[in-house]
């Protein structure tokens, strides 16, 4: 079935305390055009970001940050010698060591800086650039050795992301076992391929420039919409690259557009308001011709802060059911002016 954007407006009723009156507010039920996921766009009426003082946060967890400059060679691990001869791979100011909590059997934290705190406007070509390339250097050292097939890299930054340093950090791991959403992903892919013959994600891509409501930005190696149906209350970024199947394969003008954008949105991020953010690389094998390379955006914040309420509930966390404050389409209106590929 050729990719459908599915969407229902439904409408609540409540009579107001004061006046007696009776009125209506809007939310809306989507699909996604992949899995058929659903998703919400609600509580949109009366919600606003509001700032959050991290500096107290920031200056108390210098003094004893294991990833500082000062103390990242003597407390953090290093890999076996038939991983990684060296102990640990270093790309300019990005160092890739063991994660000590793994997530699996190849398991590795990046220390993106030797700056403690990074705001997003601060996150330079070459900070991203490096960091993500030392996570391909890592991937590449461990494929040597091991036919564990996906590559996969993800960053939690500041605490409303789950981020439990504020030094930026990425984490990046090899698995056989690529998590639900990305099996997800594959599953309805194949399907989709098998049925019309071409990869969902140049067909998303097709559409999604055809239609021009989530579309931002495309470049050389990327395409850049909101997601239709997202994870985030603000509305995802998603990043496409559009010829490759798995992360290994990603070049080095791949990673430098990736990463031109991606400095682009965070500074865009900043402008709006938004302090945190979770990104994720999905990467399947070389054998899937119904799948490519891409990343997530999800914005983070504090539904609440002054009680430290965060943006996920039972509805997300138990329910699997996300839902929008914002539309995609207006976040890509917004996020449209600020990339420049």
């Amino acid at each position: 079935m050729p990719i459908q954007f599915e969407r229902r407006e439904k409408v609540a009723r409540y009579v107001d305390a004061q006046t007696g009156e009776e009125h209506g507010i809007t939310c809306e039920l989507r699909r996604d055009p992949l899995t058929g996921h659903s998703g919400r766009v609600a509580h949109v009426l009366g919600f606003r970001l509001h700032p959050v003082d991290f500096a107290p946060m920031i200056e108390a967890s210098r003094h004893h940050c294991p990833f500082c400059p000062e103390r990242i060679l003597s407390v953090t691990p290093r890999f076996p010698a038939e991983i990684v001869p060296e102990g640990r791979i270093h790309c300019g100011e990005a160092v890739v060591f063991p994660n000590l909590a793994p997530y699996d059997q190849h398991s590795a934290v990046v220390a993106m800086t030797h700056e403690h705190y990074v705001p997003l406007s601060g996150f330079s070509d070459p900070i991203l650039r490096d960091s993500f390339a030392a996570c391909l250097d890592y991937f590449r050292a461990v494929q040597r050795l091991s036919d564990t097939p996906y590559a996969l890299i993800f960053w939690n930054y500041l605490p409303a992301s789950g981020g439990t340093q504020i030094h930026p950090h990425l984490q990046a791991f090899v698995t056989d076992t690529p998590g639900n959403a990305l099996e997800d992903e594959l599953a309805a892919g194949l399907r989709y391929y098998q049925s019309e013959g071409r990869p969902y994600w140049n067909d998303l891509v097709h559409e999604e420039v055809q239609l021009g409501e989530r579309f931002i930005a495309r470049g050389s190696h990327t395409v850049w919409l909101t997601s239709f149906v997202s994870q985030s209350l603000l509305a995802d970024t998603l990043v496409i690259f559009p010829e490759r199947r798995t992360a290994t394969a990603l070049t080095e003008a791949d990673i430098a557009e990736f990463c031109i954008g991606l400095g682009q949105t965070l500074r865009h991020f900043e402008t709006q308001g938004i302090y945190s953010f979770n990104l994720a690389l999905f990467s399947a094998t070389p054998d899937r011709e119904d799948f490519r390379v891409h990343a997530r955006i999800s914005p983070r914040v504090y539904m609440t802060p002054r009680i430290w309420g965060t943006d996920t509930s039972a509805l997300q966390h138990l329910y699997g059911e996300h839902f929008m404050v914002r539309t995609p389409e207006a976040a890509a209106q917004d996020l449209r002016a600020a990339l420049n590929l």
